[in-house]
């Protein structure tokens, strides 16, 4: 399970802080919706059943999506894995 790093700050408006690195990023909403749900504890597929509802999108599209940006959170080094995925 894909969980978002404990000394992450996220604010409401979607700007992203790493106190560990001095780094700083910017989410659009629905980045930031989907960080919200994953730092919730939030399963992938919770997290595909409310995004298809509220956007009105396929799953395949939603997960080609979701796990390109959660590759990029990954690679900014914002996560951490426990168990499977």
């Amino acid at each position: 399970m894909l969980k978002i790093k404990k000394n992450i700050a996220i604010s409401d408006s979607g700007f992203v802080f790493d106190p560990g690195t001095g780094d700083s990023y910017s989410l659009n909403p629905t980045g930031l919706e989907i960080v919200q749900m994953i730092k919730s504890g939030k399963s992938y597929e919770e997290i595909l059943q409310e995004m298809i509802a509220k956007y009105e999108m396929d799953g395949e599209s939603f997960e080609r999506y979701f796990y390109d940006f959660t590759t990029t959170l990954k690679q900014m080094k914002l996560t951490e894995t426990h168990g499977e995925e």
